[in-house]
């Protein structure tokens, strides 16, 4: 119940009730007291020294009896039943009562004990005593010991007296001070009821809007950030409020701002090519992006340790110390085969603290392809290059070592190296027509061309090569022979570099039929020929530069290998696509594809 702040301030004011009260109770009770028995010493002394008085007086006139001394002494005394008169002697012992009942029973005793302190003092000093004297019950009383010398008859018999001793009770005093003690603590249980109410009330105004605050400050820690305190004061509990208003006005933007940049962040991330993971100091993931996951094959399941090791990063440790590898590349076979290149390295947080590990993976398949293509092609150049002329160096290394002068030998190595320089020649021409298509150095001017026309003229000057071998071309064109917007002479060189295959490779005596049709807005040429056919696991290769099927028979028939790579340049620049079809010991069909054009009525083709 005291942990509320409005218990708190009311046992506050409860507690300064009480302490207020009980130090004005203490000095009021104590003046009270001390006035009431400051009276009563005087109203002591006054009647002592009037008793004194008066039995001086009648003791001067003569004979004095005990009887009439006692019958002044009663009429003389405090009206309470307890309050007493003696007539002590010089022996201690009482020569006359008051005659009420508490001092009959004393006559004739002896009152020097400790029940008579002020008689006992007297008899030593000899001097007026007061004392204070409480009785086995508590009560207390005020006592007073007079001198007074004279003689007390009765009949013959005489009594001499010392003193007068007048003993007076003090219950009036005490009972007003308990009356006033009653009286200040009904008034400090009022004073405390009141302030109970009043404080209730107080304590209100002050709890109230803090209970307002705390349970709108607890919902905006739930994440309702739209909470508003109404500001009713401009005391500190209002500067509180307008404080708290302005602090989720504050988070408010804060996390508009928050939620906008991780949206952005998550986009980015998401949109990303390349893989980004993130790891806790525990090697928990605490975020991996869709190509990440899609690279690595990530489920809930894989550990960070399997991941590192996958990448070759190292461990954790090493990671978040800086210790590892920062960069690493890896080939994975699954879930498809894939080329990686991870860059790993520690973030921290704002302190400076390591708070984590970051890895980005990036895709280097591409990369990796086009590094070993440009090997492959080094090497492929280099051999390529290195053959024909170490046959002419051998071969003029020979006649320089005298073959010259036997015409017969001197004519065949000059034929072959002139052979060997012409295979050279085609070589770097094709080379320099595959640069000047890769980096888009030749500008092809387009035009509406007849592939049927281009077609024949192509077969007409590969005859003789056909001719030769005994094949024979055969053509399959539609009746309504479609135009292409083409550059014609980069089409005739796609065709003779096909067809020139097509002679090369087909059986003896066979057909290579060359055929034309129109696949929607596209038209297709291709030319088939009846040779071995090309296995399946080298068809996807055929069109790289320098890559043979039968390498040894392609150099033997004076091929480069770079005649299909240069159609295919050639097709794709035009916006088509170049394919094959091919069965062992059925043959192969090479065929492209090249846009469609149409004709305006009064158009021209070349």
């Amino acid at each position: 119940m005291f942990q509320s702040i409005k218990w708190r301030l009311m046992l506050l004011y409860v507690l300064l009730i009480v302490v207020a009260m009980q130090f004005v109770s203490f000095f009021l009770v104590r003046n009270i007291e001390a006035f009431y028995l400051e009276r009563a010493r005087t109203d002591l002394r006054t009647r002592g020294a009037h008793v004194v008085r008066v039995l001086d007086l009648e003791m001067r006139r003569g004979p004095y009896s005990r009887e009439l001394a006692e019958a002044h002494l009663n009429n003389l005394r405090a009206r309470h039943e307890d309050a007493i008169i003696l007539l002590v002697s010089p022996t201690g012992q009482v020569a006359a009562t008051s005659l009420n009942p508490a001092a009959e029973g004393l006559h004739g005793l002896f009152v020097q004990g400790p029940d008579y302190p002020a008689i006992i003092e007297f008899f030593a000093t000899q001097e007026p005593v007061e004392a204070r004297w409480e009785d086995h019950t508590g009560r207390r009383f005020y006592t007073l010991a007079l001198p007074l010398s004279g003689i007390l008859t009765q009949g013959t018999v005489r009594e001499e007296v010392a003193l007068v001793y007048v003993r007076e009770p003090l219950d009036e005093t005490y009972s007003i001070l308990q009356e006033v003690q009653a009286r200040l603590l009904n008034a400090t249980l009022l004073a405390i009821g009141v302030t109970l109410l009043l404080g209730t009330f107080a304590a209100q105004t002050i709890t109230r809007p803090l209970q307002e605050i705390t349970s709108k400050a607890a919902r905006l820690a739930a994440g309702h950030f739209d909470m508003e305190v109404k500001v009713k004061s401009g005391d500190e509990i209002g500067k509180l409020a307008e404080v708290f208003n302005y602090l989720t006005a504050e988070l408010r933007k804060t996390m508009a701002e928050l939620r906008n940049d991780k949206t952005k962040l998550e986009a980015i991330l998401t949109q990303m090519t390349n893989g980004v993971i993130a790891l806790d100091t525990h090697g928990h993931i605490i975020h991996a992006n869709i190509r990440a996951r899609d690279m690595l094959n990530i489920t809930e399941e894989m550990s960070s340790a399997h991941i590192l090791e996958l990448l070759n990063l190292g461990d954790l440790a090493r990671l978040l110390t800086g210790s590892g590898p920062k960069v690493a590349e890896t080939e994975l076979k699954s879930p498809y085969t894939i080329a990686i290149r991870a860059y790993g390295a520690p973030f921290h947080s704002a302190e400076g603290e390591v708070s984590g590990g970051i890895i980005v993976l990036q895709d280097i398949t591409e990369e990796a392809r086009l590094e070993q293509m440009r090997r492959e092609f080094v090497a492929n150049v280099s051999h390529e290059l290195k053959t024909p002329l170490t046959t002419i160096k051998s071969y003029a290394e020979t006649l320089l070592a005298g073959a010259l002068d036997t015409k017969d030998v001197a004519a065949s190595f000059l034929s072959t190296m002139s052979e060997e320089a012409d295979r050279m020649d085609r070589l770097i021409k094709d080379l320099l027509t595959l640069s000047s298509l890769d980096f888009q150095h030749v500008r092809m001017p387009m035009r509406p061309t007849l592939l049927d026309e281009l077609i024949l003229d192509v077969a007409d000057k590969l005859a003789f090569s056909a001719q030769r071998r005994n094949l024979k071309f055969r053509t399959n064109f539609p009746e309504d022979t479609p135009v292409v917007l083409a550059n014609a002479d980069k089409v005739e060189q796609v065709l003779v570099n096909i067809m020139a295959n097509a002679i090369k490779y087909t059986h003896e005596g066979s057909d290579i039929t060359v055929s034309l049709s129109t696949v929607g807005d596209m038209v297709r040429v291709g030319i088939r020929d009846r040779g071995p056919g090309i296995p399946l696991e080298d068809q996807p290769r055929i069109f790289e530069r320098f890559y043979r099927v039968d390498k040894a028979r392609a150099r033997e028939l004076g091929g480069t290998g770079l005649g299909l790579a240069i159609a295919k340049q050639i097709v794709e620049a035009h916006g088509g696509r170049i394919g094959l079809e091919s069965e062992a010991n059925e043959g192969t069909e090479i065929y492209f594809f090249l846009p469609r054009h149409t004709l305006p009525s009064t158009g021209q083709v070349s």
